[in-house]
């Protein structure tokens, strides 16, 4: 099988001479520089039938890896792509460009430097139920070694103030409507709307709920989606056939405008109500600008697996920040959110349970019965504002 290797000149030397020792695999060529004219060398010139990418490769011209991969799988649907990601230091990191991969169709994800492991992959595939078992052992690898520092004062701190008691929950003769807090009425007068979504755990919606919530608003108001992640951003160019770099100021899709973080500055005098997918807010800048949001979304897995992160969240912020975001649960049965939202309510905490709901175009009714409910508060100003933008319109909606 025909192979080329992209790879800093530092490594080139030793993977070359390995690749080279096999007799079941023909290296055909070999770029040590990731630059502009890469990308046609690597598809048209070379052709292989896998491409194999050292992530210390040298990057030149404003490129990333991310180019080349939505480059090739718009190119060269076909070609297999080994990634060499080496040893994990982060796994937050780590987690975020497997599933970054995996979501290209790449699952030959190798977390070793190692030159035999990168040929045997070439010979054994990664399946991706592999690399997914591989992420949740190290997942519960670092949640033990969490535990060991955390067990004595998890409990100690806002988390007792909230009245939440996760997973022991509290029975149903102990349940007093009292408790409640209830929201003011008075409705609130904004002029660029801003709600922020974000998600606790990867894989929860994010994307999908922020586009439901435009197919909701659009109709009254002149509406824009924000991806703050890139990756994502540009798989849905990639998806619809469009190049990134050529939808890089936003692109339209069933009515609604969509565009990447960088371009969120410009378009406050444009829309009436922007919404801000945040995804998996792993940085303080993220959490920081989410805050900032007029209404504040999160969403959260209610496994029992993943429990945990949401009563961390709860316990470790701030009362009235806590008290002022909106908890969706998505994947969760009537029986177990009626159990936890009993505690929610004691508490202040609004949740409320999604149900599945495959086509954002057309949302689930009972999705949009929460969408609304979660807006009754807020006065949103019709649509006197115009985009003056030309974007790139996907067909087909």
């Amino acid at each position: 099988m025909n192979v080329v290797l992209l790879a800093d000149k530092k490594v080139r030397k030793t993977y070359e001479a390995a690749l080279k020792d096999d007799p079941n695999i023909t290296l055909v060529g070999c770029e040590m520089v990731l630059r502009g004219n890469t990308l046609a060398r690597i598809a048209d010139h070379h052709n292989p039938h896998i491409l194999i990418i050292h992530n210390k490769v040298q990057v030149k011209d404003d490129l990333s890896i991310n180019d080349l991969i939505s480059f090739l799988r718009v190119k060269k649907p076909n070609m297999r792509i080994i990634y060499i990601y080496g040893e994990v230091a982060d796994l937050n990191v780590f987690i975020e460009t497997a599933e970054s991969l995996i979501d290209s169709g790449i699952t030959d994800i190798v977390t070793s430097y190692s030159v035999n492991t990168a040929i045997d992959t070439i010979i054994s595939p990664i399946t991706e139920e592999a690399i997914k078992v591989k992420i949740k052992d190290m997942i519960e690898e670092e949640e033990k070694s969490k535990l060991v520092v955390e067990d004595d004062d998890i409990y100690d701190q806002s988390f007792q103030k909230l009245d939440l008691s996760f997973p022991a929950l509290t029975t149903i003769d102990e349940f007093n409507i009292d408790n409640v807090l209830v929201i003011s009425e008075k409705k609130q007068d904004y002029d660029t709307f801003v709600i922020g979504i974000g998600q606790l755990q990867h894989h929860n919606g994010c994307t999908h709920t922020a586009l439901e919530f435009a197919t909701l608003l659009n109709k009254k108001n002149k509406v824009a989606v924000v991806i703050a992640d890139d990756d994502t951003y540009e798989r849905l160019a990639v998806f619809h056939r469009i190049n990134p770099l050529a939808a890089k100021e936003g692109m339209k899709y069933n009515d609604i405008d969509i565009y990447p973080y960088s371009m969120l500055p410009e378009l406050y005098d444009s829309y009436s109500v922007l919404i801000v997918d945040y995804s998996y807010m792993g940085s303080e800048y993220q959490k920081n600008q989410f805050a900032k949001s007029d209404v504040k979304i999160l969403l959260a897995s209610a496994a029992e697996w993943d429990i945990a992160s949401l009563m961390r969240h709860v316990e470790y912020n701030d009362e009235r920040y806590t008290r002022n975001i909106t908890i969706l649960l998505p994947r969760v049965s009537k029986e177990k959110f009626t159990k936890y939202n009993k505690q929610f309510l004691k508490s202040g905490v609004n949740a409320y349970r999604l149900c599945d709901s495959p086509d954002w175009t057309s949302p689930n009714a009972e999705n949009l019965n929460v969408y609304k409910t979660i807006l009754t508060p807020y006065i949103i100003n019709p649509n006197i504002k115009k985009a003056k933008r030309r974007l790139f319109r996907i067909k087909g909606k």
